[in-house]
């Protein structure tokens, strides 16, 4: 815990700090791969980078957790039970937002402000499925402070200095905790995390959307892993990187992993996502990806038995048709209910997969909208559905949803169609720790507005 005198130094150089974050990230990530250009080949998204959404992502972690921090310090208003309206994923990590203007999107909805622990439990789970090791955060360390020199000069005060460090080793002891309970639970030691797969499916699910199946290349199987996890695959591309991306998993034997990806459609300059094009494109059966392995927070079995909503837009869908896998083979008869949100019939990936998981459960009903479409194409696929007419051309309207206040609901989808989602739940009375969600790859705060979700999905 920081010291009172940490706290203040904190809460006095927060404003600057906050100015001039994306600077401080920004020259961070220069300085990092100009130290260790490998990191930037085989560990991060080059292509998240190359679009700023990992710097404005570090931007923006930097300073919520500078204002949880203060937040949670003993005499603080919020630590005394201010509104937070914090909602977490299955107890574990959240988005991040923090309070500061210079790094909020001002109009808006966000996903919620979170704690300290959730905040670093969302990092240990990305870094561990990035197989970050303990030396790495050393590394770390010493080129964020000279980024964080670099841009406060001599506002930089010895004091401060030292309450920034001691925010960074605190997070940093408890993500190395994290990520290496991770890989016990994996039956792994840190630096044996990565495992090879077989491909032994590669189907075109989706207009572009590609399944595969996975089994272990060797004599062991792939480790177990639970409802609503996902593990990262890791691919050589043609130009010799190791680039590495996190897939949920879908259920089924667990001699088995199913994962799906969706094709990454870049706008010029930006070109395509380079390993979902590498998926969709060169990936056969028989190849062979690497393989970490499987993490994640946003789980069911732990839980009570509540009656469940599942909220999912686009490739959101594969954690809950893994969650909906789960539930039909061991509690059929729990009370569920899913809404999933689409763009287009065509680019509506494993409907048919979602359809019969839930016509498997007596007490489960599915409702599909689509956002954009013909109409024609939309009444064919309603006369057709298992629910009767259960295609929609509506935003979300959860007058339609009989929702309860012992419900517990998850969203799953992209950023900006989760924050809607979310600030509608909130609205219609959900109680926000009984709303779980977590963000996969960068947080960067890209909400795009209040659209009902008809912006953003997949």
């Amino acid at each position: 815990m920081a010291s009172t005198t940490q706290l203040r130094a904190l809460r006095a150089s927060l404003p600057v700090v906050a100015e001039r974050a994306h600077d401080i990230a920004d020259d961070f990530y220069r300085r990092l791969f100009a130290t260790r250009p490998d990191l930037l080949r085989d560990q991060f998204n080059r292509g998240d980078l190359a679009q700023g959404r990992q710097q404005r992502e570090l931007a923006r972690t930097i300073v919520a957790l500078a204002q949880a921090v203060l937040d949670a310090a003993p005499g603080s208003t919020r630590a005394a039970g201010g509104d937070r309206h914090r909602a977490s994923s299955g107890g574990g990590p959240s988005g991040v937002d923090g309070d500061a203007d210079a790094v909020g999107q001002a109009g808006a909805p966000t996903l919620a402000p979170a704690t300290p622990g959730e905040i670093v439990s969302r990092l240990a789970q990305r870094h561990a499925a990035l197989g970050v090791t303990r030396d790495e955060y050393d590394l770390f360390e010493r080129h964020l402070g000279d980024a964080f020199a670099a841009a406060l000069g001599p506002r930089l005060t010895t004091e401060v200095a030292d309450a920034w460090s001691a925010v960074y080793r605190q997070a940093r002891d408890e993500m190395v905790t994290t990520v290496e309970a991770i890989y016990r639970q994996a039956d792994l030691e840190p630096g044996e995390e990565w495992r090879e797969a077989l491909v032994t499916e590669h189907r075109v699910e989706a207009e572009d959307v590609v399944a595969l199946t996975l089994v272990s290349a060797d004599s062991e199987t792939l480790p177990r892993y639970r409802a609503g996890q996902f593990a990262s695959v890791q691919v050589r591309l043609p130009d010799g990187a190791r680039q590495i991306r996190q897939y949920s998993l879908r259920g089924g034997h667990d001699e088995q992993w199913r994962i799906s990806a969706r094709l990454l459609v870049g706008e010029p300059p930006a070109p395509d996502g380079e390993v979902s094009s590498h998926l969709m494109r060169e990936l056969r059966v028989g190849d062979v990806v690497s393989v970490s392995p499987p993490i994640g927070s946003l789980t069911i079995d732990d839980l009570d038995d509540a009656p469940l909503l599942f909220v999912s837009a686009g490739i959101g869908c594969t954690p809950v048709l893994g969650m909906l896998d789960h539930l039909a083979r061991t509690e059929p008869d729990r009370v569920v209910t899913v809404l999933h949100f689409e763009r287009t019939p065509e680019r509506h990936a494993h409907r048919v997969e979602l359809e019969a998981l839930v016509a498997s459960m007596p007490n489960a009903t599915l409702r599909v909208s689509y956002t954009q479409g013909s109409l024609s194409a939309l009444s064919a696929l309603a006369e057709a559905s298992i629910d009767g007419p259960g295609v929609y051309l509506d935003p979300i309207d959860l007058a339609r949803v009989d929702l309860t206040a012992s419900h517990r609901v998850f969203l799953c989808g992209p950023v900006p169609f989760m924050a809607i989602a979310r600030a509608a739940l909130i609205g219609h009375g959900v109680d926000a720790d009984r709303v779980h969600y977590f963000v996969f790859g960068p947080d960067d705060g890209s909400v795009t507005g209040a659209d009902t979700g008809q912006r953003g999905l997949g």
